[in-house]
């Protein structure tokens, strides 16, 4: 799922009229639309729409198709349905380093990479330069948990200031405050898989959580 044109926060700030809500309570866009928050009330990133136009950026998503390819369960490689059976819907996990195993992985990682099918799954595996042997896992039930982005607070004098990038659930007291650019799912009753042509699934000694959750 390449993103074609990335707007970096400044640019968020500046090109999409980012501001401070009206009553002083939080985030938006001074020309905003019912389309820049979710169900959830959280104000997302916008992005330009070119299909077709530019050029593949590999190390980003674009923040639109990403969404909709976690909600709709489509592959982030083409976009067509991604692969499902029995043990799940098929995601290509970062393969996690020794001290980074733990008993059940990835039961429970917060994952912002949409599912694959099993055609693109081994396209990327083979071609891709940022995949590096991944894990295939099986999934039967990624819930959706929060987003991915970063905080903006009210600059004393005026403007806002950007803060780190982090995740955070649903539900957050802090959410007013935070623009979106990934949709967050919690990774649930797990399967390492093998794909043929491709390396066997991690095992799982110990050592610390691959992505711990953020408390709610």
């Amino acid at each position: 799922m390449p993103q074609v044109t990335r707007w970096s926060a400044e640019e968020a700030m500046v090109g999409a009229r980012l501001t401070v809500r009206a009553d002083g309570r939080g985030l938006a866009y001074a020309d905003e639309v019912a389309g820049d928050r979710d169900r959830h009330g959280v104000l997302w990133a916008r992005v330009t729409e070119a299909p077709g136009q530019g050029r593949p950026d590999f190390r980003e998503m674009h923040t639109v198709r990403q969404r909709t390819a976690m909600l709709r369960r489509l592959c982030q490689v083409c976009g067509g349905p991604a692969s499902r059976n029995a043990q799940g819907w098929l995601f290509a996990l970062r393969r996690p380093g020794v001290e980074e195993r733990t008993p059940g992985w990835p039961e429970g990682l917060l994952c912002s990479k949409p599912p694959v099918c099993e055609p693109c799954a081994r396209l990327a595996t083979r071609h891709c330069p940022h995949l590096d042997a991944p894990a295939f896992v099986r999934v039967r039930k990624p819930r959706v948990w929060g987003a991915f982005g970063g905080f903006f607070l009210p600059r004393p004098g005026g403007g806002l200031v950007a803060g780190e990038d982090d995740h955070l659930p649903y539900g957050h007291p802090q959410a007013r405050w935070f623009l979106a650019s990934q949709l967050v799912v919690e990774l649930t009753r797990c399967t390492a898989v093998a794909l043929a042509g491709t390396a066997p699934p991690p095992r799982a000694p110990g050592g610390a959580p691959d992505r711990p959750r953020a408390p709610r």
